[in-house]
């Protein structure tokens, strides 16, 4: 779907949106309507904090894309104005009916292609997946050749990996890796937490 004011690019699958924090007038607008069935949104950082994603779109943020053209802020807008022009957008692209679509197949499934330094980030993406109760999955990816591996454990890992006898590029899943990978986390958020106290 191409939707006014948004970078729109073709995948060989489907089309995808970036989210990357600097085009803050319609960062919102990415975010509510990233519960679109087949919609992709590629967040190169967790954007768009306090916009929920609402499973086959959210018709409010659309609306607002429209009106804020015309009004300065969304408690200008007339109420009779609002409510037609959410009602007229919610008659058009039936996003109630998508909603519930989307919630049958699995909802939201947020893919992670790395882990952030902080766990807060890594559980606010995740929690994008599955809000109100919405049903939704998550999956993260990393190497040992990320930064935050690099600096905590990825040494130790490398080593035991060729203990086993792993081949490079084998998925590995097990929860010695995953504790390792938290630990790290607490130790950088520890850091940065000392880090604030001093200023």
């Amino acid at each position: 779907r191409n939707v006014t004011g948004v970078q729109t690019c073709a995948l060989p699958i489907f089309p995808y949106r970036l989210l990357n924090g600097r085009q803050d007038a319609s960062e919102a607008e990415v975010i509510a309507t990233a519960g679109q069935a087949g919609m992709v949104t590629i967040a190169t950082n967790m954007a768009g904090r306090g916009t929920d994603i609402v499973l086959g779109g959210k018709p409010e943020a659309l609306a607002w894309a429209r009106l804020q053209e015309k009004y300065a802020t969304r408690l200008d807008v007339p109420p009779d104005e609002w409510d037609s022009e959410v009602n007229e957008i919610e008659a058009r692209e039936q996003m109630t009916v998508e909603g519930r679509y989307v919630a049958e197949i699995g909802g939201l499934h947020i893919i992670g292609t790395e882990r952030h330094d902080a766990r807060r980030i890594d559980l606010q993406l995740r929690g994008r997946c599955g809000r109100q109760g919405d049903p939704g999955s998550s999956r993260f990816y990393l190497s040992l050749e990320d930064e935050l591996m690099r600096r905590f454990g990825s040494e130790k890992l490398s080593n035991a990996m060729e203990w086993l006898g792993m081949k490079e590029g084998v998925p590995i899943e097990h929860p010695w890796i995953s504790k390792s990978i938290e630990n790290a986390q607490k130790r950088v958020e520890g850091h940065n937490f000392e880090v604030r106290k001093q200023v």
